[in-house]
């Protein structure tokens, strides 16, 4: 699949070796109307079973890996997300994260609390929450596009793609809650879908309050 072929809105032309990239309003699109590389599933609750270690739930195979983090109701913890390129060049992702959101939260004011790693370029990134127009606890699944307009370089395996600021409810029952990695996908430089590539969940652990 290639960048271009994004809901017809992005036209990539190569001229020399470079890439030009023309956008219209493409992520406000992306992240507003639900238009996407991929459909997304329907954000699932969590479980009080823990997950696996990222490097298992990955088994090899491309993948988006969502660190743990543990705390106490009422404050605030971070998750990363990594790549495991598994051989592949990646220059841009795209992820769901789906959570309780009674429970948790992944944003302040409407807005996701989440940044983009400086380091691997990506200007372009953009977070927005699901569904579309959500408010509160009804906003139970981050969308995030990792990519650049002005680069097509691969990012290196094992970089961090972003991070999020996840705040723990102060009703939050003590537990683990899987902070689920769905509709992931990878795209090379040249615009074509990488195969086989997944999700490992994260998993927050929330103590009993002291």
């Amino acid at each position: 699949m290639r960048w271009d072929e994004i809901c017809g809105k992005c036209r990539t032309i190569r001229i020399n070796g470079s890439v030009r990239t023309t956008v219209v309003a493409l992520f406000v699109l992306l992240t507003a109307t639900g238009c996407s590389f991929l459909q997304a599933e329907q954000g699932r609750q969590p479980s009080s079973a823990p997950s696996s270690s990222a490097a298992g739930a990955a088994g090899g195979h491309p993948a988006i890996v969502l660190s743990a983090t543990s705390g106490a109701p009422g404050q605030d913890v971070t998750v990363v997300a990594t790549l495991h390129a598994a051989g592949n060049q990646v220059a841009g992702t795209q992820n769901d994260l789906s959570f309780d959101g009674a429970s948790v939260s992944l944003g302040a004011g409407g807005k996701p609390s989440c940044r983009v790693n400086g380091a691997i370029g990506k200007g372009a990134t953009a977070f927005s929450f699901r569904p579309s127009g959500c408010q509160g606890a009804a906003c139970s699944t981050l969308r995030a596009l990792v990519l650049a307009m002005d680069n097509t370089d691969p990012i290196p395996d094992g970089a961090t793609l972003y991070t999020c600021t996840v705040h723990i409810s102060p009703s939050a029952r003590p537990g683990q809650y899987h902070l689920k990695l769905e509709g992931v996908i990878l795209s090379t430089p040249s615009g074509q879908k990488v195969a086989n590539a997944t999700g490992a969940d994260g998993v927050l652990t929330v103590s009993a309050p002291h």
